[in-house]
C-alpha cells in the first residue's frame, strides 16, 4: 500500500478508507455500557478521595513554595518574570497567579491538582479504551488512580496533573486522527502538546516520541495526502514552539550549576552506581526503577505486565489490522517512549528513575500494564473478572491504602507553624540566620505569606532575604547536605567578612531525610563550637561559631 492515496480520491472517501482499516477501534467508541461508566466513575471518585486525604496532610514543601512565590507577584507580567528563574515553563505559574485570589491555604493551593486529576484520569481511560477496549482500559485506569506518585501529585501545588491532562488529551486526539483522518483531531492534538510544553519541559520528549511514532504510522501506508500534509504542518508548529522555548528560556540552564546539581541529586536516588554499572544496563534499569516508583511492593509483577503488554500490543495490532507494519507501530506505542527515555538518560540530557521529571512516561507505562491484562480480560468472564479485581484490591491495600489512610509523617502544616514559633522564641529579632534554600522556601511561606519579596545576591551563590524580622542568608546549594562550607570557606568568608567567625544562627528543616541528620551536616561545617541547639522533630535551630579551617 502506498503512503498516500490517489489524488482523485475525495476527502470523504479517504476518511472512509482510514476508518475501514480499523473497525474494531471505531466500534469500541459506542459500546461502553452503563456498567462500564459506573466502574469508571467509581474508580475515579475513589482515587480522588485518596488525593483529598492528602490535600492538607503535609506542609507546603519547597517546590510548592517556589511556585507560590512566583504566583503571588502583583501583576501577571511580574509573575512571568519571577517564573523565569526556575527550570519550568510559565503556564502553571500564571495559572496560580489568578488562582490564589481564592485563598492561600495549603488546601486551596492544592485543589487545582486534584481537579486536574479528574480530567487526566478520564482522558487516560478514553485513550486506552481507543487502543485496547474497555476492560483492559479499566485496569489501566485503576493503575493511574491508585499509584502513589499519581495520588501524591494530585495533592501538590504543582503542574503535573495539568500536564497529564494535556498529554492524555493529545494522545486521545492523535488516536482519533489515526482512525478517522480528522484534521480537527490533529489540530487539537497539536494544541494540547503545545499547552503541555508550556506546563512542563519534559513534554518535549513526548513530542519527540510521538513524532517518531508518527513516522512509523506513515510507513504503514494509512495516511492520505491530506493527513500527511496536516501531520507535517503540525510537526513544524511543534518544533517552532520547542525552539522558541529553548532559546528563550531553557538554554540559560544548559551546562549550568543548576543542571549539575540536579544531576548529582538524580544520580544518587538509585540502587545502581553510575560509575560501575554498564551504561546500557544502567539506562534500562533506571526505567525499571521508574516502574517501581509507580508500582510499589508489586513492582516486579507490574514490570512483567508492562513487558507482556508490549508483546500483546504487537500481537493485537497484527490480529486487528492484518498488517505487520501496523503491528510494529502498535507495539512501539509503549516501547519507543521508554527507549527515548533510556537514550536521554544515557546522553545525560534528561533523567529517568525515581523522579517526577519522568512523569511524561506514565501514560505509556499505564498502557503497557493495561495491555498486559489483555489476555485475561479480552473476553468477558466472571472468573477472570474476579481475578483482576482481587489483584487490584491487593495492590491498593498493600500500597496506596497504608500510604494514605495510615499516613505517619512529621511534615505537617502544624509542624511548620510550630517551627516558626520556636524560631521566634529562640532567635532574637534582627539576627542573621543561615539556611539552605529548601528550608528558606518552606519557612518563607509560613513567615511572610503573600507579601512579595525578592532576594539580593551577595556573590558566590549566597542570597540575602529580609524575612519575618530576620536577615536570612541562603547557601549556594538547595540542601545543606549538598554543600561543604568547610571546603568552600573562602567564599563563605568573602560573603560574611569579619562576621564569618562570630556567632551565627543556622536553621534547617530535616524533611525526614537521613542525609539531613545533624551529625552528617556538622561534617560539612568548619571547625568551631556549638553555642546553642534547639531540636524540634528532625528540624534544627543552632547557634554556632566557626573558626577558619
Amino acid at each position: 500500500m502506498d503512503i498516500v492515496v490517489d489524488e482523485s480520491m475525495t476527502a470523504t472517501d479517504a476518511s472512509k478508507s482510514v476508518t475501514e482499516q480499523q473497525p474494531n477501534s471505531s466500534e469500541r467508541n459506542v459500546k461502553s455500557s452503563w456498567t462500564v461508566w459506573f466502574l469508571v466513575t467509581g474508580i475515579i471518585i475513589t482515587g480522588l478521595v485518596f488525593r483529598l486525604m492528602l490535600l492538607d496532610a503535609f506542609f507546603l514543601d519547597f517546590d510548592e513554595s517556589m511556585h507560590f512565590q512566583a504566583a503571588r507577584e502583583v501583576t501577571l507580567y511580574d509573575a512571568w518574570v519571577a517564573s523565569r528563574v526556575h527550570t519550568h515553563p510559565p503556564l502553571i505559574f500564571l495559572f496560580y497567579h489568578y488562582w490564589i485570589a481564592l485563598g492561600d491555604s495549603e488546601m486551596i493551593l492544592r485543589l487545582p491538582s486534584l481537579l486536574f486529576s479528574l480530567s487526566a484520569l478520564f482522558l487516560g481511560f478514553l485513550w486506552m479504551r481507543e487502543i485496547l477496549g474497555e476492560r483492559p482500559a479499566l485496569a489501566g485506569l485503576a493503575f493511574l488512580a491508585f499509584s502513589m506518585p499519581m495520588i501524591h501529585l494530585g495533592a501538590l501545588m504543582r503542574g503535573y496533573t495539568l500536564l497529564l491532562t494535556f498529554i492524555f488529551a493529545a494522545l486521545y486526539l492523535q488516536e482519533r486522527f489515526y482512525q478517522t483522518g480528522s484534521l480537527r483531531a490533529l489540530a487539537g492534538n497539536c494544541c494540547c502538546l503545545i499547552l503541555a510544553m508550556l506546563t512542563h519541559y519534559s513534554a518535549a520528549w513526548l513530542i519527540l516520541a510521538l513524532g517518531l511514532m508518527g513516522i512509523l504510522r506513515i510507513a504503514t501506508g494509512t495516511f492520505t495526502k491530506r493527513m500527511f500534509a496536516g501531520w507535517v504542518t503540525s510537526q513544524f508548529a511543534l518544533l517552532g514552539v520547542c525552539l522558541a522555548l529553548y532559546f528563550g528560556h531553557v538554554r540559560q540552564f544548559v551546562r549550568s550549576d543548576t543542571q549539575t546539581a540536579l544531576w548529582d541529586f538524580w544520580l544518587i536516588d538509585s540502587a545502581f552506581d553510575p560509575t560501575t554499572t554498564n551504561p546500557a544496563y544502567l539506562a534500562m534499569m533506571r526505567v525499571v526503577e521508574f516502574i517501581q516508583y509507580l508500582s510499589g511492593p508489586l513492582w516486579i509483577f507490574m514490570t512483567g505486565l508492562v513487558v507482556t503488554g508490549i508483546v500483546m500490543l504487537f500481537k493485537k495490532g497484527a490480529q486487528e489490522n492484518l498488517s505487520k507494519r501496523i503491528a510494529i507501530e502498535r507495539g512501539m506505542l509503549v516501547l519507543l517512549p521508554l527507549l527515548v527515555a533510556m537514550l536521554l538518560f544515557h546522553l545525560r540530557i534528561y533523567p529517568v528513575g525515581h523522579t517526577r521529571h519522568s512523569i511524561w512516561l506514565v501514560p505509556f507505562v499505564a498502557l503497557g500494564l493495561a495491555a498486559g491484562t489483555w489476555p485475561l480480560l479480552k473476553c468477558p468472564g466472571t472468573f477472570r473478572t474476579i481475578i483482576a479485581v482481587l489483584f487490584v484490591s491487593l495492590w491498593i491495600y498493600t500500597y496506596a491504602y497504608p500510604n494514605v489512610w495510615k499516613l505517619k509523617t512529621t511534615q505537617t502544616p502544624q509542624m511548620a507553624r510550630k517551627m516558626i514559633s520556636i524560631i521566634e522564641e529562640t532567635v532574637p529579632e534582627g539576627e542573621t540566620i543561615l539556611m539552605d534554600d529548601s528550608t528558606r522556601n518552606v519557612l518563607e511561606y509560613y513567615l511572610v505569606g503573600r507579601r512579595v519579596m525578592h532576594g539580593k545576591s551577595l556573590g558566590s551563590g549566597y542570597i540575602e532575604y529580609e524575612m519575618g524580622g530576620y536577615r536570612i542568608i541562603t547557601i549556594p546549594k538547595f540542601h545543606f547536605y549538598m554543600y561543604d562550607i568547610k571546603a568552600a570557606w573562602p567564599s563563605f568568608q568573602q560573603v560574611f567578612g569579619a562576621a564569618s567567625t562570630k556567632p551565627l544562627w543556622v536553621v534547617y528543616i530535616g524533611f525526614e531525610t537521613p542525609a539531613n541528620e545533624v551529625s552528617k551536616i556538622f561534617k560539612r561545617f568548619p571547625p568551631g563550637k556549638l553555642i546553642k541547639q534547639v531540636k524540634y522533630l528532625d528540624n534544627q535551630i543552632l547557634q554556632v561559631q566557626f573558626q577558619g579551617p
